[in-house]
């Protein structure tokens, strides 16, 4: 897929678009992350349709705000909002994030539910877990280059817990597989939480999310948190049949 950048309000994000048809399937990728592990989930989906990746502020090839620093996932939200108004590419629009792309995902689908027709979160993170830990996470990184941006977990959570509701359109929550936390190498950053109490609490996240949200429940068969890498055909099974329900409705 060819990049463009688009201007989203001063600074332009660079975004690939392809196929034709509606709905359009947006693609949200977790932290530094722009459209690339999306490529095994987009070569298994059986529908044919507009597709969208895309790099958010301070990754890829995307440009930054003036302001720069920190910011909460509801401004990454309306950042997309803005793409999409700027791309013009035609709705209604299913999301697809995944980890804090979830959270976003989620964040514009309470906000901005006008033209939506779907969400898929794909292994969304569980905010609250990152300032519970002996080393909490306060700020996280968004992505490795030298100005990249981050995102203020104190100022997400608020966020997260006004949007987590049902929403009114179909949704899919995508759990990884269980037994991925035992797999951790290095668990001291995880403290106080054995990674047995991790898995369990990541697992029973993935299921009251699904519950929150009066969404469809499903889980992963193999591989870890990058589920649309190590087990793609779940991701675009899901995407399917959210693109079928639009277009049968």
């Amino acid at each position: 897929m060819a990049t463009t950048k688009f201007d989203v309000g001063g600074y332009k994000l660079a975004a690939e678009i392809s196929g034709e048809g509606s709905p359009t399937v947006v693609f949200i990728s977790g932290s530094g992350d722009a459209g690339e592990p999306w490529e095994a989930t987009i070569s298994a989906l059986h529908s044919s349709t507009t597709l969208m990746t895309y790099a958010r502020a301070g990754i890829g090839d995307s440009e930054i705000p003036q302001t720069g620093g920190s910011r909460p996932l509801g401004a990454a939200a309306d950042e997309l909002r803005r793409l999409l108004v700027a791309v013009d590419i035609p709705g209604p629009f299913i999301l697809v994030g995944h980890s804090i792309g979830g959270l976003i995902g989620l964040i514009y689908a309470a906000q901005w539910p006008e033209n939506l027709a779907g969400l898929v979160l794909v292994d969304a993170t569980d905010i609250h877990l990152d300032l519970e830990l002996d080393n909490p996470y306060v700020v996280i990184d968004d992505g490795d280059r030298e100005d990249h941006l981050s995102y203020d977990v104190v100022a997400t959570v608020d966020e997260v817990a006004r949007s987590r509701r049902a929403l009114g359109v179909p949704t899919v929550v995508i759990a990884s597989r269980p037994g991925g936390w035992l797999e951790i190498e290095d668990p001291d950053p995880w403290q106080p939480f054995t990674l047995a109490e991790l898995d369990d609490r990541w697992q029973r996240h993935q299921r009251t999310l699904a519950t929150d949200l009066a969404a469809t429940h499903k889980i992963a068969r193999a591989g870890g948190h990058y589920v649309h890498k190590d087990d793609p055909t779940v991701v675009a099974e899901a995407i399917d049949t959210l693109i079928t329900a639009t277009r049968n409705h």
